[in-house]
């Protein structure tokens, strides 16, 4: 793959990940509406403020290599969207609700995770060390609120739906 090539990968998949994140600020904003759980509404809002700082990121990102952010909508995002809403359906009592949108936005981290990590290893073989750096920050961002959620499951949410 040249150079050019690699560049041209980065910036398509920066506008989806901006994408994701505007995804993501939704959903979690429906999240926090619609959690029963005090943690997990907590916890939905922290993820919101996080992906809106995200978001700027990819927006500053776009910017430092001449692009602007377009209308490009990411579809891994919106797929894990419609499945946390066939999730929600589904469930027919709070407590479980609870537990679809901790798995739902769990959901969204991973992607997250995984998406943040693999331009952070282009950014820093294209020679910007300082989106690498910055993709690294996110990412661990994104693991310790993974951590929170998983906490949260395990201590109230996955007892009181067991109930």
């Amino acid at each position: 793959m040249s150079k050019a090539a690699y560049m041209e990968w980065y910036k398509a998949g920066s506008h989806a990940v901006r994408s994701a994140c505007e995804q993501g600020v939704a959903a979690a904003s429906k999240a926090e509406q619609h959690f029963t759980d005090s943690d997990g509404k907590t916890l939905a809002g922290d993820g919101r403020t996080m992906l809106e700082q995200h978001q700027k990121a990819f927006v500053g990102f776009l910017g430092d290599i001449g692009e602007q952010p377009n209308d490009f909508v990411d579809q891994i995002m919106k797929g894990i969207g419609e499945g946390v809403g066939l999730s929600l359906e589904a469930a027919e009592e709070p407590e479980i609700v609870d537990v679809a949108l901790v798995t739902g936005e769990q959901t969204g981290l991973h992607y997250f995770i995984a998406a943040y990590g693999a331009h952070g290893a282009a950014a820093k073989a294209l020679g910007m060390p300082a989106h690498a750096e910055t993709l690294e920050q996110m990412i661990e961002e994104c693991h310790a609120l993974d951590r929170r959620y998983t906490e949260v499951a395990e201590a109230s949410v996955n007892p009181a739906a067991a109930a």
